[in-house]
C-alpha cells in the first residue's frame, strides 16, 4: 500500500519526460529565436527583444553583424545591427503607424553567438498619451524570416489603470495584436462639472447666515 504512491509518481515523471522533454524550452540549433515582450505604460510603450541564433545559423547572423570581417563586434556594427532589426519591426497604435526609438542594445561576442549562447538584446520605446478608453496595438516582426522563429507576449501592466483585454497572434507569432483599456483615476474629479452646484451651495449658505444675523 505504501509503495503505490511512489510508483504513481515515477510513472507520472516518465510521462512528463516523454511529453515535455527536459530541454523543451530550448530552441533548435537551426533557428533564430526572437522573443518579444511588450510593457504598456500610461506615457509609453516599451518593447524588449531577445534574439538568440542557434549554432547552425550563427554564421548567417554574424555575416550581417561583422561587416568588416575582423572577428570582432565594434560599437558602430552593434548600433547598425540594432537599427537593422528595428527597421524590420512595425507597430501601430489605434491604427496609426509608430516608430520605435532604440533605448538600449547589446550584442555579445561572436564566440558566444557561434556557441549558440549569445543573446542579442534590444529595448525600444515609443512615447504615447494613453487617453481613457480602449486601445489596440498591432505589431509585426519580419526580421530574418528565412531562419527566424518568434515568440511574443505582453507583460502584466504595473499601473492599475491599464487593463489587458485581449491578445491574438498568427500561427508563427510574427504578428501580434494587443487590446487594452485605460481607466480614469479614482480621485480624478471633474471640477468643471461640480463647480456650479458647489458655488450655489456656498452662496446659499452665505445668504442663510446673513439672514439669521439680520433677524
Amino acid at each position: 500500500m505504501t509503495r503505490r504512491p511512489w510508483f504513481a509518481l515515477l510513472a507520472f515523471g516518465v510521462i512528463l519526460g516523454i511529453v515535455f522533454p527536459r530541454h523543451a524550452g530550448a530552441h533548435r540549433l537551426d533557428e533564430y529565436l526572437q522573443a518579444t515582450r511588450f510593457a504598456v505604460e500610461l506615457d509609453r510603450i516599451v518593447v524588449e527583444i531577445n534574439l538568440t541564433p542557434g549554432a547552425d545559423v550563427a554564421e548567417k547572423v554574424i555575416a550581417t553583424i561583422d561587416r568588416d570581417g575582423n572577428g570582432e563586434v565594434t560599437a558602430s556594427e552593434a548600433a547598425a545591427y540594432a537599427e537593422y532589426v528595428a527597421k524590420s519591426l512595425s507597430l501601430e497604435v489605434d491604427g496609426k503607424p509608430r516608430s520605435f526609438a532604440l533605448d538600449v542594445y547589446r550584442v555579445p561576442s561572436l564566440a558566444a553567438i557561434r556557441g549558440g549562447e549569445g543573446i542579442i538584446r534590444l529595448r525600444a520605446s515609443i512615447d504615447i498619451r494613453a487617453s481613457v478608453g480602449s486601445h489596440r496595438l498591432a505589431y509585426s516582426n519580419t526580421h530574418r524570416s528565412d531562419i527566424g522563429v518568434y515568440l511574443v507576449n505582453a507583460l502584466i501592466p504595473s499601473d492599475e489603470r491599464i487593463h489587458i483585454t485581449g491578445q491574438s497572434r498568427d500561427m508563427l507569432q510574427r504578428e501580434f495584436t494587443l487590446d487594452y483599456a485605460v481607466s480614469a483615476p479614482e480621485a480624478d474629479l471633474d471640477l468643471a462639472a461640480i463647480w456650479p452646484p458647489l458655488a450655489g451651495l456656498v452662496l446659499a449658505a452665505a445668504f442663510h447666515t446673513i439672514a439669521r444675523r439680520l433677524n
